[in-house]
């Protein structure tokens, strides 16, 4: 198949694995990377040599047209740099769409922190100053653009390089600013290992890390966190490659794109038949819960059920409590506290009008805490993980609203996760946030009868800002 647009609209796109010619060579497309329907596909594929590499393929028209040309902007500005990308194999321009086919960088992974913080925070740096000093930044700077290859550091997404005007080092308003925006990548509780790599970047500029401009800096990071975080949960209510979003005057359904596809549901009634033979997990007048099988994966749904027509006039107005959970399970994962993978939330809609709606989240083999410690004490890895999961909601101003302890489980790789969302608030005033943080940990200890157990958990509570 040759025609660009043609495979890059959803409809038309021939399944894998599935044969591409571009400029008389054939590639053998396998896997899908990344998915903009309808304007931009990202493809790992293999030559007729059998040698991978990534094909980018832009529409024909419209805006797809003008990210080809920023991509090709992006290589001619960082081709003199000493920044590592990955070789540019081929450029494609066609009537019917565009393509640009890369090597694919193999042996590489996402760039984390992991266990070589020092060496990994100077790769971070050096990058940093490479560009910057080149009069270069990545606009849309983010770890899916960042691959660890043989402890070395691989910029992706050339299309969002830009270049000061005057080629010289970029001002430093936008030099911190772009900083900001890779700090702001990784979680909150990552922010303070990644103090040394601001003082390492200040220093390779030549500029003071005064405590003055460490507290601009600190201000400057947060409005960047607030705006990316922002960004984040709007993708999750909108079409993108992460997210699949339909609304029409049946339903309402955000999903997991790839989830989506594997579970092949095309109505309410679908959702319903799953109910039939599943496990039931909980059977009450609020919410049934149940456990499943959905594209291949075992999944827990939560049904919100309708009580009475006094409870759905009231509710039918208002989002719900699955589209709740569902922006406040990707929120947990964005700020990184450890929640059940969220895999969709579907609404029963009469036009504008909400009815019953359903959460669907990855089952995991877990116990509840409550169980757990009726058993044994904790040990030293689930103190730290139920402090961090305390000190994430603080830091990020969240109060759960029901932290009682079968909302807390422990699979049996021993993660501690946290569940039931529809509860929980965002709050912007940091006084309320204060007090929302210490009703959930009222809550908390409220759970333990035993007095040995509660006093463990009080202390444990206490020195939880002594890991910050």
């Amino acid at each position: 198949m040759s025609d660009i647009n043609a495979i890059i609209n959803p409809v038309t796109r021939p399944e894998l694995s599935f044969e591409l010619q571009l400029q008389q060579q054939t590639f053998q497309c396998q896997q899908v990377l990344r998915d903009l329907p309808g304007r931009r596909l990202v493809i790992k594929a293999l030559d007729s040599a059998g040698k991978a590499v990534i094909i980018k393929l832009f529409a024909s028209e419209g805006k797809a047209q003008k990210d080809f040309q920023r991509e090709i902007q992006g290589i001619n500005a960082v081709k003199d740099s000493e920044v590592n990308t990955p070789a540019l194999l081929a450029t494609v321009k066609e009537a019917h769409g565009s393509a640009l086919i890369y090597q694919c960088i193999e042996n590489s992974q996402r760039f984390q922190l992991g266990d070589s913080s020092p060496e990994r925070l100077k790769l971070l740096s050096t990058l940093m100053l490479t560009l910057h000093l080149d009069g270069l930044y990545q606009d849309d700077i983010h770890l899916d653009n960042l691959l660890l290859n043989d402890h070395q550091l691989v910029l992706l997404d050339l299309g969002s390089v830009k270049q000061s005007n005057d080629g010289k080092a970029l001002d430093k308003d936008t030099s911190l600013t772009n900083l900001a925006r890779l700090i702001a990548q990784f979680s909150l509780q990552e922010h303070m290992t990644l103090k040394p790599l601001i003082e390492m970047y200040y220093h390779g500029r030549g500029w003071e890390y005064t405590e003055d401009e460490q507290q601009q800096f600190t201000t400057r990071l947060e409005k960047v966190w607030q705006k990316r975080k922002s960004q984040y949960l709007k993708k999750c209510f909108r079409p993108c490659t992460m997210t699949f979003y339909q609304q029409n005057f049946r339903w309402q359904v955000a999903a997991k794109r790839e989830f989506w596809q594997q579970s092949q549901i095309q109505s309410v009634d679908d959702i319903e038949a799953l109910f039939t033979d599943a496990q039931i997990l909980k059977a009450g007048n609020t919410a049934t819960v149940v456990r499943t099988q959905m594209g291949g994966l075992d999944v827990v749904i939560k049904r919100y059920n309708i009580k009475s027509l006094g409870h759905a006039l009231s509710r039918c107005w208002r989002p719900s409590r699955a589209a709740i959970s569902w922006r406040n399970a990707n929120l947990l994962m964005f700020i990184g506290i450890q929640t059940t993978m969220p895999l969709a939330f579907i609404e029963q809609r009469f036009g504008p009008l909400r009815r019953i709606a359903y959460f669907i989240s990855e089952y995991r083999e877990a116990e509840e805490l409550l169980d757990v410690y009726q058993q044994r004490m904790p040990t030293e890895s689930e103190v730290h993980q139920i402090q961090d999961i305390f000190a994430g909601l603080e830091i990020a101003q969240l109060g759960h609203g029901d932290m009682k302890a079968q909302n807390l489980l422990l699979d049996t790789q021993g993660k501690v996760w946290l569940i039931d969302l529809d509860a929980m608030r965002e709050y912007t005033n940091k006084k309320q946030a204060v007090m929302a943080n210490l009703q959930d940990k009222k809550r908390f200890l409220k759970n333990w009868k035993n007095p040995e157990l509660e006093a463990f958990f009080r202390v444990m509570l206490q020195r939880q800002k002594i890991r910050l």
